[in-house]
């Protein structure tokens, strides 16, 4: 729960930060930010047990 909630106040910081920088810089924070959403996502997903 604690990893959960440090990507999603750095997910916040970092769409912040991309919204006032240049556009190169934004694209390589947006694509950052993509990555920490793919973990969150990750993370949330259901862990299947196995037989």
């Amino acid at each position: 729960m604690a990893d959960e909630t440090f990507l999603r106040e750095h997910l916040a910081l970092i769409r912040e930060l991309a919204e006032q920088a240049d556009p190169h810089i934004k694209k390589r924070l947006l694509a950052l930010a993509e990555k920490y959403e793919r973990r969150l996502r990750d993370q949330n997903r259901p862990v299947q047990n196995r037989p």
